[in-house]
């Protein structure tokens, strides 16, 4: 096992839980880790890029966290490719952004997007001749807790979309025009029970209006 140490890698203890180690893993002890500061604000930095030159057409990654299951499991087991996890064990009144996993894509003032971009992307594979089980949903996303008992004066969400910095969004969601997420409806009607907003859709070339705040009737 390595870990760091100081500015050199040495070869640590001999825990088996790990092969390489920087910092010390603690979930309340301040200064075990790697400081962080105004000056290092990172620790793990991996950088890539293109040299200049046109890529071939393949996928491209700075870092890749994979995890391979090649015998059957069973029981409460959960497996992942990649943790980001961040704790917070104090008080935070701070106004930045919080999260586990910062994804980001950033298109420079002078670059051109043509094709679909986004700040995470999730995906999933279940080919022919694998097996979904009844009562399991596979998903590219899914919200999860383990506690929301905590006092909440605010409010949670599984998606939660803020005031861009600037400019604002289109659409709350895109589907493709044959993607399977979505329905043609039945004939309704709707009745305005308050003030109200549309959420703005757009499902292939079409833009659609979901009500927020009606009564839906016979739909």
């Amino acid at each position: 096992m390595l870990r760091f140490q100081g500015t050199t890698w040495g070869s640590g203890n001999t825990d088996p839980g790990y092969d390489v180690e920087i910092g010390t893993w603690s979930s309340a002890t301040a200064g075990v880790g790697r400081p962080i500061n105004s000056s290092r604000t990172k620790i793990l930095d991996v950088c890539c890029d293109d040299n200049g030159a046109a890529l071939s057409a393949t996928s491209y990654r700075a870092i890749r966290g994979r995890t391979l299951l090649t015998a059957a499991q069973s029981g409460d087991l959960s497996v992942f490719g990649v943790q980001g996890h961040l704790k917070n064990t104090a008080a935070d009144t701070s106004t930045g952004n919080k999260g586990g996993v910062w994804g980001y894509y950033e298109a420079g003032s002078a670059s051109h997007i043509a094709t679909h971009s986004c700040g995470v992307y999730g995906m999933i594979d279940i080919p022919s001749g694998a097996h979904l089980a009844t009562g399991c949903v596979a998903s590219a996303f899914l919200a999860s807790s383990n506690d929301l008992g905590g006092t909440t004066d605010g409010v949670t969400a599984c998606v939660h979309c803020p005031n861009p910095v600037a400019g604002t969004w289109d659409f709350f969601a895109v589907f493709g025009d044959t993607s399977g997420a979505t329905a043609a409806g039945g004939a309704g009607t709707c009745t305005v029970t308050g003030g109200w907003v549309k959420i703005a859709v757009r499902v292939g070339a079409t833009t659609y209006y979901i009500p927020a705040g009606v009564t839906l009737n016979n739909s």
